[in-house]
């Protein structure tokens, strides 16, 4: 088998989801009969349930901390808005906060103390089933006016020292935005500058760039793509998240020109963390839906105690139903298991340990050979795969109004993919092989210092010790045995430092700087890389900014050993660099509405690419079979604007308008200006939701998105010698320039509808969500067609409904 059939395999997962749908979602009925059947079950159980409408209450919790040293603050005013009389409390000396017989539905806090920024949390979601435990980080205050300087936390990142570019997202939003499925990879596609290469796939273009340039980090970690099926379609991108909402806290994500302590990613970052468990009582969560089942327990590791844990287990539907399904049904397997536990102490800190793991499985069966159409139908293969992480992390004050973090990991991903091609006797004959083993073992520490109210620094370094082992062997031809092309295994190390500054240079005007310095042992690649980033306030409803980051990333181990006739060609490979200069205008039009608009320059160089040719790691879609000799000689350029106008949710109403055009290519060694695969030039979003309280205890929730992308690239074919090969040849000629045409464009539909019925001891919440409402037609691959002897192309409607029940005690 070679690669281009193995590009035919890679869309096991479309097909077998589209096959799937046709199975258990009969196609003649139309959408409208789905939501009718939802909505109809939803207001019959809010007529049930007014015969027991009753007032409920619950409490919030809390603790709250200076968000540069992590000092807990004590007496810190709280108070819980919109209530006659007011709800009001202040922090203990350990910072914490409880307060008892809070209403249910949308409830705004505000949290304010001399010298530091008032935080707002704003239509904050309280039900019945869990008590809601927050961690609130305050910034201290650069403000020296008369006017009060109010960070909302729905605007504003975690990550104190970014200066544009961040968009911080909660994981209500990843239920409650129409097309998010539950999944934050999808969610981002709502956010400006962003979209997923395909309906079936959740992977995170930036700017135009590959999905493999993301930085994925959990806790502060990097790690392995944390996707279900992650690469096995696109590099970077896979079908759902590996980690479940009830697992995710708010976290950041960035799309450009990211702070000094964020390296080896040259498109954005996506900076995860994980919820604490609830340190007063014991909770649980029970899901189950057509695309999985999942349950989840937190609470206090023992009474009286700080200590606290979280955990959650998820398995696919399909894997529980296997055994009453047709053969035919081709089956899809994932599961995954997340956890953390913090253990406090008085003296020594606080140590956390987490983990996640990921095992993912899918079969798929040649279909009768009258019925073949091209080489993947008559194929047997098989393809396991498994992803983990495994983190210590010790978080300690130190004197001088500093903090110190350490974290000690272990993570690594794998896959085992095998393959038999079936002749018209409907004999098996061994087609390919593929295994891919990959870990690292870091230690990184890093220290926070708040030198005083106008400069705060961070500080830290990484180490990581990779481990690689490659074992391939593939067929030259249909039918012929399998021949090994590589069987490597090695390790190299990594070595990250990095230093960054916040200057409060005047009331109006921020600073950031800092540099990253990375160092690939395996090479002696070496990388200087300086961010800078400025804000200034012009009043208090507008602002101005610019940053600028040079930034770089390691190819994947298979992009270095790849094996080129026997030789291994690319392991003196520079990292690939991407300089970005981002301004921004940010305007508060009104208390919950927003304009931002930021224009962009990216200059790509030392990019990899053939020698001869348009092959590039920037449009690599697959790198397991990836055998081509480069060289580190490419340039690229992306360049482009990015507008937000999102008003976020307040009296029952949210809406976002989001609209990104831009231009995104690259030269190669051969001196020739090329589109990048991910060029689409323009990607538009518009999406919006309304709540309706129904009694007293209980919310109906509608929300739409309209998504409307550019066409995709389309690689050229060389169709003469495709016939006389009879498979897909891709190949560039002098009138047919690679990534030159597009597809038509690609406008998609989802909706979601909610249902959340608040009890006294607990809470549910029906949902629909589906993704492609519409069934718009997306291209899945090109083929040489067994029947007509002709190239075709094929392209599939594939529409996602993922109905669910969730409860909540």
């Amino acid at each position: 088998m070679n690669i281009n059939n193995f590009k035919a395999n890679t869309n096991i997962i479309t097909s077998l989801l589209c096959r799937i749908e046709a199975r258990f979602f009969n196609k003649r009925l139309d959408i409208r009969f789905w939501v009718s059947l939802v909505v109809f079950l939803m207001l019959s159980f809010g007529t049930i349930t007014r015969l027991f409408a009753q007032e409920i209450t619950t409490s919030i919790s809390g603790k709250v901390y200076d968000a540069i040293t992590n000092n807990p603050l004590p007496s810190v005013t709280v108070i819980l808005k919109n209530t006659n009389p007011s709800v009001v409390t202040v922090t203990d000396t350990y910072g914490r906060f409880h307060l008892e017989k809070i209403k249910l539905g949308r409830q705004t806090l505000s949290f304010s103390i001399t010298g530091y920024d008032t935080y707002v949390i704003e239509e904050l979601l309280v039900g019945s089933g869990q008590v809601v435990d927050l961690k609130v980080g305050m910034q201290p205050s650069n403000n020296q006016l008369d006017e009060v300087v109010v960070r909302v936390s729905k605007f504003t990142p975690l990550n104190s020292m970014a200066t544009l570019s961040s968009r911080p997202f909660t994981v209500e939003e990843t239920q409650r935005y129409a097309g998010g499925m539950d999944d934050p990879a999808r969610l981002a596609a709502s956010f400006a500058g962003v979209a997923n290469p395909s309906i079936s796939d959740n992977g995170i273009s930036v700017r135009g760039n590959n999905p493999d340039g993301l930085l994925w980090r959990i806790e502060g970690v990097e790690v392995p793509n944390p996707n279900h099926f992650a690469n096995l379609s696109i590099a970077g991108g896979g079908m759902l998240s590996a980690i479940s909402s009830q697992m995710m806290g708010n976290s950041d994500f960035f799309t450009g020109a990211f702070p000094a302590e964020y390296g080896n990613a040259v498109s954005g970052v996506f900076d995860i963390k994980l919820l604490e468990g609830n340190r007063y009582k014991c909770q649980s969560a029970f899901k189950a839906g057509v695309l999985g089942v999942e349950a989840m327990t937190q609470g206090p590791l023992r009474k009286n105690a700080d200590g606290t844990y979280i955990i959650n287990y998820r398995n696919s539907t399909m894997a529980l139903l296997a055994p009453l399904l047709p053969s035919d049904a081709g089956i899809l397997k994932y599961q995954d298991l997340s956890f953390k536990t913090d253990f406090p102490t008085k003296k020594l800190g606080q140590f956390t340990i987490w983990g996640i793991g990921v095992l993912d499985g899918v079969k798929n069966n040649a279909i009768d050979s009258a019925e073949w159409e091209s080489d993947s139908q008559r194929t047997n293969s098989k393809t396991a795969m498994y992803m983990y992480a495994l983190a210590l992390s010790h978080k300690t004050m130190l004197p001088g109004n500093a903090f110190l973090k350490t974290i000690a990991s272990v993570t690594g991903s794998g896959l085992d993919f095998s393959e038999d091609w079936l002749d018209y006797m409907m004999q098996a004959h061994p087609q390919s092989k593929a295994r891919n083993n990959t870990s690292t073992i870091t230690l990184q520490s890093e220290i926070t210092t708040n030198f005083h109210k106008q400069h705060a620094n961070k500080t830290g370094i990484r180490y990581s010790q990779n481990y690689f082992s490659l074992d391939v062997g593939q067929s030259l031809a249909s039918g012929e045995p399998p021949i090994p092309i590589t069987n490597q295994t090695g390790n190299t190390g990594f070595m990250q430092v990095f230093s960054q500054s916040k200057f409060n240079l005047t009331p109006r005007l921020v600073l950031n700087a800092g540099v990253n310095m990375q160092y690939l042992l395996l090479n002696n690649a070496l990388s200087v890389e300086p961010r800078l980033g400025v804000k200034y306030h012009i009043n208090d409803k507008q602002n101005l900014g610019f940053a600028y980051g040079l930034h770089s990333r390691m190819e994947q181990l298979s992009v270095y050993f790849a094996s080129v006739q026997g030789s291994y060609p690319n392991t003196s490979l520079d990292f690939a660099k991407s300089a970005h200069y981002v301004f921004s205008y940010q305007v508060k039009i009104a208390d919950n509405l927003r304009l931002n608009i930021e224009p962009y320059y990216q200059y790509l160089s030392s990019v990899p690419v053939s020698s001869k040719g348009y092959i590039s790691t920037l449009n690599n879609s697959n790198n397991l079979f990836f055998n081509q000799a480069l060289v580190s000689e490419g340039k690229g350029r992306n360049i482009g604007v990015d507008f937000t106008l999102e008003k976020h949710l307040s009296k029952g109403y949210y809406g976002m308008f989001t609209a990104s055009l831009f231009d995104s290519n690259y030269t190669g060694a051969d001196g020739i200006k090329r589109n990048t695969l991910y060029n689409r030039n323009f990607v538009f979003n518009i999406l919006g939701g309304k709540e309706w309280r129904l009694r007293e205890n209980n919310i109906f929730s509608a929300n739409i998105r309209l998504n409307y992308l550019g066409g995709d690239r389309i690689e050229p074919i060389d169709r003469e010698a495709s016939l006389q090969r009879k498979e897909v040849v891709y190949r560039e000629t002098e009138e047919n320039i690679a990534f030159s045409k597009k597809r038509r464009d690609l406008p998609l539909l989802s909706l979601t509808l909610s249902y959340r019925l608040n009890r006294s001891k607990y809470s549910s919440l029906w949902s629909l969500q589906i993704l492609n409402a519409t069934g718009t037609e997306e291209y899945v691959m090109d083929f040489y067609n067994l029947k007509t002897k002709t190239v075709d192309t094929k392209y599939d409607r594939l529409l996602i409904p993922n109905i669910s029940y969730k409860i909540e005690f």
